[in-house]
């Protein structure tokens, strides 16, 4: 028998007023598994995490988390979930060390290697109070407490929101780690890159809606197709190449419409400084997905 997924939803939708901001969405996470969740501001993935927290209401559907209805057994479920929200909330009179304490509280365990790993590349004044912290030394405690904790299920509504670059790939680090335990884990992120290497399955959200794989399957066969060219300064591009994107450092982005190679054979040797094809970049398939989603690439003939 196969194993009951962590979280299930099934045709849920969420209204703000007359706003929808979800609409029957469909998903299921499995035990062991890292999902990332990728979509712009105002998608819904803030209201979809606060649904399986039961922090919000769905307001029609069927949502369950360990088989529990966060309606009714919220709390149930936040003993055994470990959530981050997306805007950093920590009580300002607490130290850090009081704060850590209390948020630890609520969980059966602690992971103290995991703990001790953080707080040393956080370095964070946990004698200090929380007051006197930057912003980005509330978002590292926030994600020290959430991450200290053993839990079932980690929802982390961009964790690395507020940290430099050095931070980041840190943290990186130690949620590969985690997704190397086989910790479940649902996260969102603005940073592509990162999500990318840490997901072993994305799902992408649109206006309150998960795009559908064969959308996505049919982005990813059009990069497939794209290529990145750079040519010397005074060569021409066969007649009739439409070019899609000129980037800072001089390179073309061309999305042809039959086989690239075709392309690249047209240009002669000494005029192709460098080309690649095919790259799937997850920036890339963002921008089909959502960018142009509505409207076509603006294009130019160059001949």
């Amino acid at each position: 028998m196969n194993e009951q997924p962590v979280v299930l939803l099934d045709a849920v939708s969420k209204l703000f007023g007359d706003v929808e901001v979800l609409r029957a969405v469909n998903l299921e996470v499995a035990r062991g598994e890292f999902l990332g969740l990728v979509g712009p501001n105002g998608a819904g993935k803030s209201t979809l995490l606060r649904i399986l927290t039961g922090l919000h209401q769905r307001t029609s559907g069927t949502c369950r988390v360990f088989g529990l209805d966060p309606t009714k057994r919220s709390l149930e479920i936040r003993q055994r979930c470990s959530y981050l929200p997306g805007e950093t909330s920590v009580y300002q009179e607490m130290t850090g060390a009081q704060f850590l304490q209390f948020a630890q509280s609520f969980h059966a365990a602690s992971d103290s290697a995991r703990e001790r790993r953080l707080a040393e590349l956080f370095a964070l004044p946990l004698h200090a109070r929380v007051r006197s912290y930057s912003a980005g030394m509330k978002q590292k405690l926030a994600v020290l407490a959430a991450l200290s904790v053993e839990a079932e299920l980690y929802l982390l509504d961009e964790p690395d929101r507020a940290l430099d670059a050095t931070m980041r790939m840190e943290l990186r680090a130690v949620l590969a780690a985690m997704r190397d335990q086989q910790k479940t884990i649902v996260l969102s992120s603005h940073h592509l890159e990162e999500l990318s290497a840490l997901a072993s399955r994305l799902v992408f959200l649109r206006k309150g809606s998960f795009i559908a794989t064969s959308e996505v399957a049919d982005a990813r066969q059009r990069l497939s197709r794209r290529v990145r060219l750079r040519l010397a300064d005074d060569a021409q591009l066969p007649p009739s190449t439409r070019v899609t994107q000129r980037l800072g450092d001089g390179s073309l982005v061309i999305d042809c419409e039959g086989d690239p190679r075709a392309l690249l054979r047209a240009i002669p040797d000494a005029a192709l400084l460098a080309a690649e094809v095919g790259a799937e970049r997850l920036e890339d398939l963002y921008g089909m997905l959502f960018l142009h989603a509505s409207t076509p690439h603006s294009e130019e003939s160059l001949a």
